[in-house]
């Protein structure tokens, strides 16, 4: 066998071996994810608007306590959903006050206690052991006003701040502590809260949010 057919031989079982192999990483499989969260998150703090906090720098008069509210567009943990609930908390100087809305079903509730935890470590509220309270939960939104309610403990209520332009709400983008992208500014008409762990609250004309989160692992 001359130079040229050992070439076109080995051309030829090169292409050969190729076309047998198996096809590897060509294609990356989708995965779903264990758990999936949107909806619209509700939050006022003990800060001034709009919150120094949002902005990576220290809270007004040191210290932020805040009540905040995620409800759940469309949600599931595993394969329950937890459309349309809602979950949230109150923290201030003591273990925070955990609430789970009281309309989930016994087989959404294990589900939902594991999307809480999974939700609030994504930043905003404390990433630590909690025990969670069912109880009704009550949120209004509108252009103009927000509030947000956990029966028995209380909650707050906000105005929508309109920006120089006379018309439209002030946003803030980007913020550094809660996750969401695009928060729209307010500033309560009441806020007054407590629970069970000694956390109180009673503020007045302080800063609120109110924006759509959309989170997965």
């Amino acid at each position: 066998m001359n130079y040229w057919t050992l070439s076109i031989a080995t051309v030829v079982l090169g292409l050969a071996t190729s076309a047998s192999a198996p096809a590897t990483n060509t294609i990356a499989q989708t995965k779903t994810p264990l758990w999936e969260a949107r909806g619209m998150l509700l939050e006022a703090c003990s800060c001034s608007v709009p919150c120094p906090c949002n902005f990576n720098q220290a809270p007004t008069n040191g210290m932020c306590h805040t009540v905040y509210g995620y409800k759940l567009k469309q949600a599931r943990y595993g394969e329950v959903s937890l459309d349309g609930l809602i979950i949230g908390g109150g923290e201030a100087d003591q273990d925070p006050g955990s609430f789970l809305d009281a309309k989930a079903t016994p087989a959404q509730r294990p589900a939902l206690e594991k999307l809480a935890v999974a939700i609030f470590s994504k930043g905003g509220p404390s990433n630590v052991p909690r025990k969670f309270e069912y109880t009704a939960i009550k949120t209004e939104v509108t252009s103009s006003r927000f509030s947000l309610d956990f029966d028995g403990s209380g909650g707050f209520g906000a105005d929508v701040l309109i920006g120089g332009d006379g018309k439209n709400p002030i946003i803030v983008e980007n913020n550094t502590t809660w996750p969401v992208h695009r928060f729209t500014k307010a500033k309560t008409t009441h806020f007054q809260y407590h629970d069970a762990h000694g956390n109180k609250m009673q503020y007045t004309g302080v800063n609120a949010n109110v924006g759509e989160f959309d989170l997965k692992p």
